[in-house]
């Protein structure tokens, strides 16, 4: 049922068991002796406050393994006990983990965890149900990256950078300003009444962050495929930020993401990529406001490398990458690519 090799299956699974261990057991010192273990964590009521970014991160964490279990275990005309083992395998795995977190003074054990865990393998394995359908829209995808995109391995780390872009969205923060003080969206979703209402800070880092990621992409595309791919662009980046907000943010909040500041810099950036100039000069354009990003945090932010939030959650993982991010971008624009060989005449 899998394309993968059983072998290598194997090793992917082993590596992402191991993965989940370091997260769930880091920062892996000041352990407490065994005598002091209880199991009254099981026990204890839920905890008082929960976000939707440990909910988030619990789930996610977990699903990946649930899928591989399962694509490992199917067979054909046998796949309710799989499902089932998967979900007993999932619930065991993070009750080990979390009962090994009581002896972690750092760490705070707890059977929401346990249940979010094992549910996130429960629904890995129910969406490996699909997996040969997966694997026929990843080989639609495969075709439509070489019907819009270059050919060159440069263009297909640049797709797996766009890839690493979307995780940077669970930020919630247009990814230039991540690390800044005072970029923050305001709740409020009227119009504002006069001009020191408006979040200009959070205006200029969303058109900042639309311009870099449609002139980065723009350098990727086949000859005559950037408005038609500009357009599809900023849908779908509307779309994702839609998406990472509906998963962290309560209702009545996340209808901030509609403010008429993030609207302008859609817009604004919209009509900006499309104008001539800046499709013919789109690498340099990308580079430029790259390297301005990446100087302006090592010289006006205090941990431009290292921004708050914990690697262990979603937010703060998403955190980090955004920080990563422009620096792989702008390596990869600075990077020449390599000429085909001549043929030998």
């Amino acid at each position: 049922m899998t394309a993968i090799k059983p072998a290598t299956l194997r090793y992917i699974l082993f590596a992402y068991v191991i993965l989940i261990v370091t997260g769930s057991l880091y920062p892996f010192s000041g352990w407490r002796p065994m005598s002091s273990w209880s199991d009254a964590f099981l026990f204890a009521p839920l905890p008082r406050y929960i976000t939707r970014n440990d909910v988030s991160t619990n789930l996610l964490a977990y699903l990946p393994l649930g899928y591989l279990i399962s694509i490992h275990l199917f067979r054909p005309g046998r796949r309710g006990l799989p499902i089932l083992l998967v979900w007993i395998l999932g619930a065991l795995l993070s009750l080990s983990m979390e009962g090994l977190q009581v002896l972690i003074p750092t760490r705070v054990a707890s059977t929401l965890d346990i249940f979010l865990n094992s549910l996130g393998a429960l629904t890995g394995a129910l969406l490996a149900l699909h997996h040969a359908r997966w694997l026929r829209a990843g080989q639609a995808m495969y075709t439509w990256r070489h019907t819009w995109f270059q050919a060159h391995g440069k263009t297909t780390f640049g797709l797996w950078l766009l890839v690493l872009w979307i995780l940077t969205q669970f930020a919630l923060v247009p990814q230039p300003g991540v690390g800044w003080l005072g970029i923050h969206l305001n709740q409020a979703t009227h119009i504002p009444e006069s001009i020191q209402m408006v979040n200009t800070p959070w205006f200029f880092a969303t058109f900042l962050e639309l311009i870099v990621l449609g002139t980065f992409t723009a350098c990727l595309l086949r000859p005559g495929r950037y408005v038609g791919a500009i357009f599809l662009l900023l849908v779908i980046v509307f779309g994702l930020k839609l998406l990472a907000w509906a998963m962290l943010m309560k209702p009545k909040v996340m209808g901030g993401m509609l403010s008429p500041e993030t609207l302008a810099g859609f817009v604004v950036a919209l009509w900006l990529l499309l104008l001539p100039t800046v499709s013919r000069h789109r690498r340099g354009i990308a580079i430029v406001l790259l390297a301005a990003t990446d100087l302006g945090r090592l010289a006006f932010v205090p941990s431009p490398l290292w921004p708050g939030g914990s690697l262990l959650n979603l937010v703060g993982l998403a955190r980090h990458l955004a920080v990563l991010w422009p620096w792989l971008a702008l390596a990869l624009l600075l990077t020449p690519r390599k000429s085909p060989p001549h043929p030998l005449r």
